[in-house]
Formats: C-alpha cells, sequence, structure tokens
C-alpha cells in the first residue's frame, strides 16, 4: 500500500455508491483573464492547453454534443463507472453567471454524470459564481479545482499567473463555506524555487485543508515563453532523482488528509520539449514510493 492517500479513496468519499469513478473532460468554451488582457496576454508563462487537454480544441461544440461524444468511448471501457464532468481546459468559472448555468446544465442534468469538477483559477470565482456553484452542489457533488501552482508570490509573478497566494487561499475559504469539495494543482521546479519553496506549497495546501492535489514536475512544452526561456539557458529543470525527492518531502507534509492526484507529468509527446521523463509515470510512482518506503523503515 502506497504511504499516502490515493485520489480513487478520494473520490469513493464523495460517491460511496460507486466502485470506479471516471473523469468525462469537457470544454465549456471559456477563456481566461490571463490571456484576454483582464490580468495579461500569452497566458501563463508555461501554459499550453494543447498539451494537456484531450478537447482543448471543443469549444465550438456543445457540452451536450461532447457528452454525446465522449461518453460511449468511457462506457466501452468502463461499463459500471460513475461519470465525473470535468471542465478541464482554460479558466471555467470565467463567463457571467447566466452563461455559467447554460453551460453546466447538460453535466448537472445527466443521469449518466455523478458528480462534477470545474477547473479553474482563485481570481475567477466571484461571490455569485461561488452562489451558483453552492446551489448546483445541491444537485450533484462539486469539486472545485484551483490552480495555486506556487505559494511563493514572487514566483507566481515571474510565471505570470496574476494572481496571489492570498486570493488561492481566499477562494479555498469561501469555497468550503460554500461546502464545495476543493482540490488543487501544483508546480515542483518553478524557475528559482527551491525545496523550502515546495515545503511552503505544501504547508499551505495541508493548512487550509485541500482535499486532494495534483503534483506537477516542471516540463516546458512547445509555444510558451517559458520554452524560449529554457532554450536560452535561463534556468536548469530539476533531475529525476530531485524531483522524486521533493514530491516524497511535499506528500510528507501534506500528510494522509491530502489525497495524491498525481505526481506524473501529462504532456503530450508532439508538445513535450523537457524532460523526456515527465511522462514515466510508473518509473516516478516507484522512485517516489521507494523513498517514502525508506524513510518509514528509517
Amino acid at each position: 500500500m502506497p504511504a499516502y492517500t490515493i485520489y480513487r479513496e478520494f473520490l469513493a468519499k464523495i460517491f460511496p455508491s460507486w466502485k470506479r469513478v471516471r473523469k468525462l473532460p469537457l470544454n465549456g468554451g471559456m477563456s481566461c483573464p490571463n490571456l484576454d488582457g483582464t490580468r495579461g496576454f500569452g497566458g501563463c508563462c508555461y501554459c499550453n492547453n494543447k498539451s494537456f487537454s484531450p478537447v482543448w480544441d471543443k469549444a465550438g461544440q456543445s457540452v451536450q454534443e461532447q457528452i454525446a461524444e465522449y461518453l460511449p468511448r468511457i462506457r466501452r471501457k468502463y461499463k459500471d463507472a460513475g461519470i465525473l464532468a470535468y471542465f478541464q481546459p482554460y479558466t471555467n468559472t470565467y463567463a457571467p453567471v447566466k452563461r455559467l448555468r447554460e453551460i453546466y446544465e447538460p453535466a448537472f442534468a445527466s443521469d449518466e454524470v455523478v458528480g462534477v469538477s470545474i477547473g479553474t483559477r482563485p481570481d475567477c470565482v466571484p461571490p455569485d459564481v461561488m452562489e451558483l456553484l453552492e446551489y448546483e452542489n445541491s444537485r450533484k457533488p462539486v469539486i472545485l479545482e484551483l490552480g495555486l501552482q506556487t505559494a511563493n508570490d514572487e514566483t507566481l509573478k515571474a510565471i505570470g499567473r496574476g494572481h496571489s497566494v492570498a486570493e488561492f487561499e481566499d477562494a479555498v475559504k469561501r469555497a468550503h463555506s460554500a461546502g464545495l469539495w476543493v482540490t488543487s494543482h501544483v508546480i515542483l521546479g518553478l524557475p528559482g524555487e527551491t525545496l523550502k519553496d515546495f515545503e511552503k506549497t505544501a504547508e499551505v495546501i495541508r493548512d487550509l485543508e485541500i482535499s486532494a492535489v495534483k503534483i506537477h514536475p516542471l516540463h516546458i512544452v512547445r509555444d510558451t515563453r517559458l520554452a524560449e526561456s529554457y532554450r536560452r539557458g535561463e534556468f536548469e529543470l530539476l533531475s529525476f532523482e530531485a524531483y522524486c525527492e521533493a514530491v516524497a518531502r511535499f506528500i510528507r507534509i501534506v500528510g494522509k488528509d491530502v489525497a495524491i492526484e498525481r505526481f506524473s507529468g501529462e504532456a503530450q509527446n508532439e508538445t513535450l520539449v523537457a524532460p523526456d521523463w515527465t511522462g514515466d509515470r510508473n518509473r516516478i510512482v516507484s522512485q517516489v514510493e521507494r523513498i517514502l518506503l525508506a524513510q518509514n523503515i528509517g
């Protein structure tokens, strides 16, 4: 057994009637304040939605059409799974409440969907949006995925996130007050950061009682500002060994109250620049679990 709580155990608490729950990625057709000039242009320096979202190009297709297209594919492989609708690419609360209600409705109305996960930024859940999510949560469980990436405000500025740690903390507290499940995303290895920064990020996740976290190795993908910076030699990536040590330390700090959804990368091969090990999930998991086991024995 791993020395941490796996994401499947977290989902089992929310959906006890289902032995398995599978995510169904959906594109709500929204943009991002870091793209349209509200907070910045061009997105975060590392971001290319083509690299991680299978539905990044489905903005012109309705959510109802996406469910009809992709649900049968999941059903062929997982016939008895509960379906968690996952609004994934870009910022999925970045629209007026009326429009959000229209976008979400096909997922909440579907008999096949047992819950809804919504990926967004902490600066994009104003009170009226949170009120809507609280209502939707009374219909089906809502998991709010808030991107943090790092708990270092200087790094957040440097990578162009456009929000602060304080905004993240505020959004988490308000989401908890609304009765939502909250998960988060972090990146280990951002330029200029050290183990102390990773530890601080883990402490914030732990102290805010986040339910689950996705840990990503910093990986460079094409068509990003970070890729250009990397080519110019302006920073170095963590080695495989250093990353696995950092993940093990992160897991130790957050403890078993925070489920670990993943700690490998997910960039598609055609977009990935470096490192070449980021998608080798089995190798990463084996090494991290080896470190955790050794620490237990010690």
